[in-house]
């Protein structure tokens, strides 16, 4: 009835085994992935080198408890899975064997007990009809006692052939649990130097809170570094943005409006020349006041200088085009 019990343990252990591979291949990608992180700090100038020193020797302690774990879980298995998985079956062979020879025994003691049993009653038969035949006479006797005792010594053979079959069942049964303690010890030692490496982790998380304790202050290695930083000969540039698109606009703007101080009675500019390049639609045109008698020789003065200031600009126009 043992057999089911120690079978479903080694289903279970199997279970257990392969879950713990599956840990130890996430704690190697995770192992990775925080030596990153500590490899970055450690890159950082300043005082959080001492962190990433610190978060370094976090990942190598845990790189050995991933180590640890490694061999355990070898350990679950070729230490005790398997090994245990032979011995049940070794046991099952025992078992017949010793159920086999018991019966055997057993089987030739009672038949030898029921044999001399049997011879017994015979003697018994013959002494009782003799003494009823020759009273006084017990010629029978000595033989009878003799067959008694010899009865009496097959039953106590047999009582001690029963206790020699239930002290070997019980060795081989107290055997097997013997067996199963020494397929197990290399597993639990593992274990517990697995759990010894958590020990050492408690000191590197200290280091690591006093590190990290004011977040918002420089120490004095960081300030160390920027001081450097101002002494060394590094140059800083700066970049300024490129001119607006619009100021060629603006100026071509203010390039049209020129010709409207020339101020005058004509229309000066047709803003909305496509050579021009003004932003204006509208026609400029200049209304001047009723002219006196005195003012007619500054009429003549004034067309003539409207005039100029026409082809002035149209030739301002034509240089601040788009196609010149």
């Amino acid at each position: 009835s043992s057999y089911p019990i120690w079978e479903d343990f080694s289903s279970k252990a199997t279970k257990l085994h392969s879950q713990l591979r599956t840990t130890v291949l996430a704690a190697v990608a995770f192992l990775d992935a925080f030596q990153k992180v500590a490899d970055m700090a450690t890159n950082t100038r300043g005082a959080t080198r001492d962190i990433g020193s610190a978060l370094t020797r976090m990942c190598m302690r845990h790189r050995s408890i991933e180590s640890k774990l490694r061999h355990f879980t070898n350990a679950l298995m070729e230490s005790l899975i398997t090994p245990l998985q032979e011995r049940i079956e070794d046991w099952k062979k025992t078992a017949n064997t010793l159920d086999k020879e018991h019966a055997r025994e057993y089987k030739r003691a009672r038949h030898e007990i029921k044999k001399k049993s049997s011879d017994t009653l015979k003697l018994q038969k013959k002494a009782r009809k003799g003494n009823i035949e020759v009273l006084g006479k017990g010629d029978l006797q000595p033989q009878l006692d003799h067959a008694l005792q010899d009865v009496n010594d097959m039953y106590l053979l047999l009582e001690e052939t029963e206790k020699q079959a239930v002290r070997r069942a019980l060795i081989e049964e107290r055997g097997r649990f013997c067996t199963f303690i020494a397929l197990l010890q290399p597993v639990v030692t593992g274990e517990i130097h697995l759990l010894g490496e958590v020990t050492h982790l408690q000191a590197i998380i200290d280091d690591l809170m006093v590190l990290s304790d004011e977040p918002h202050k420089l120490p004095a290695a960081s300030e160390q570094v920027i001081k450097d930083l101002k002494g060394s000969d590094y140059s800083w540039s700066y970049q300024t943005p490129p001119s607006s698109p619009s100021s060629s606009g603006s100026r071509k703007s203010s390039m049209c409006s020129l010709p409207q101080t020339a101020g005058g009675g004509q229309r000066l500019v047709s803003a909305s020349s496509q050579d021009s390049g003004c932003s204006s639609h509208e026609t400029i045109y200049s209304k001047p006041p009723s002219p006196m008698p005195s003012d007619i020789t500054s009429q003549k003065s004034s067309s003539s200088a409207s005039s100029e200031a026409s082809e002035t600009c149209q030739s301002v126009s034509e240089c601040s085009s788009p196609t010149s």
